[in-house]
């Protein structure tokens, strides 16, 4: 059994799970996976790997602070999405919101920063610190400050630059633990967002829809999150001091080289489609529209990062990522090909 020990939040979602996956490869860490049901099957699976699950809660501190008592290394990450579908699918937190003026995504993003806050000051902890040396955090850029205010749909972005910022500021002895990673877009998604996924026209042609939208960032961080993100935590963790920030990028590439990319792996031509911000509105789910259309504009205008430069790509870091054309090869395009000759 290793010596070290890694405690990894969200052990049954994409990041956790591609974390705790590539710390089983080294013999020298042992892994506690925390979630708040140890007794479901994506649980009960990382036990039989050897994984000590751990039952905690972020919307609390003190079952978060035993969870990480002994921990030489955290990667702690919340999750925007899951506390929407809580706050979409309970009436009694919709009333909450509107009470506190907020509207549903806005509500999902307080609670998503309440729990990172709490993951903060539980691994801030005066006893958790003396066995503490590395402190990961899954975080976003500040939209709405780099962008001064022009673009405020962005919620799970904000969401999490606010933790770092509180950490940063507030928490120092944390703060001199961490580092982060900035996580690109999921490249998993391409099922569930039409925006993501290859398109056919009339004539059977392909394209990927990209928002025309003026600005200097045309090419966008592309993430395997499921494959790569043990690879920046890993490196984070074992390779590189405090204090170092990576962005959390497969590869990087503007629309139209994916496009090319993916027409020359399926053997057909696709193009990249520019399209108005109505057209592109149609492409995604109406719950994430207004998030999704300031996303485009505010990666195109300052850069996914927000132009900071001390988010460095994972080839400045010596980190091997995998590569897109792999991911495309892997991936089951049958229901975007179907009746394609």
């Amino acid at each position: 059994m290793g010596s070290k020990l890694i405690v990894i939040l969200g052990i049954t979602g994409t990041q956790g799970s591609s974390v705790a996956t590539t710390f089983l490869k080294h013999n020298a860490w042992r892994i506690r996976g925390i979630t708040r049901n140890p007794n479901s099957e994506k649980a009960k699976a990382w036990t039989q790997k050897g994984v000590e699950i751990v039952q905690a809660d972020q919307n609390g501190v003190e079952s978060m602070r035993r969870a990480f008592k002994g921990a030489n290394a955290i990667f702690a990450v919340t999750d925007y999405a899951s506390n929407y579908a809580k706050v979409f699918g309970d009436e009694a937190l919709q009333r909450k919101a509107e009470a506190a003026g907020r509207s549903i995504d806005e509500y999902a993003a307080d609670l998503e920063q309440a729990q990172g806050m709490n993951i903060a000051t539980a691994a801030a902890d005066a006893e958790v610190l003396t066995t503490l040396e590395k402190f990961v955090f899954s975080t976003l850029a500040a939209v709405k400050t780099i962008s001064g205010g022009k673009y405020t749909h962005i919620y799970e972005f904000d969401s999490k630059a606010n933790v770092e910022k509180h950490i940063r500021e507030n928490l120092p002895s944390l703060g001199e633990k961490m580092s982060t990673v900035t996580m690109g877009i999921y490249q998993e998604t391409w099922k569930d967002i039409p925006a993501f996924a290859p398109q056919k026209d009339e004539q059977g042609n392909f394209f990927f829809v990209r928002l025309k939208w003026p600005g200097p960032h045309q090419a966008h961080p592309q993430v395997i999150a499921s494959r790569d993100t043990g690879a920046f935590v890993e490196a984070l963790v074992l390779r590189h001091p405090p204090g170092t920030d990576v962005l959390g990028a497969s590869e990087i590439i503007d629309k139209s080289d994916y496009a090319a990319l993916w027409g020359r792996i399926l053997g057909v031509k696709a193009s990249a489609k520019d399209v108005s911000e109505e057209e592109f509105a149609s492409y995604v789910p109406v719950e994430i529209r207004a998030m999704m259309l300031d996303c485009f504009k505010f990666f195109m205008e300052y850069g996914y990062a927000g132009g900071n430069p001390k988010v460095k790509a994972p080839v400045e870091l010596g980190i091997e990522t995998t590569t897109l054309e792999d991911f495309i090869k892997d991936e089951d395009w049958s229901s975007v090909m179907k009746g394609h000759e």
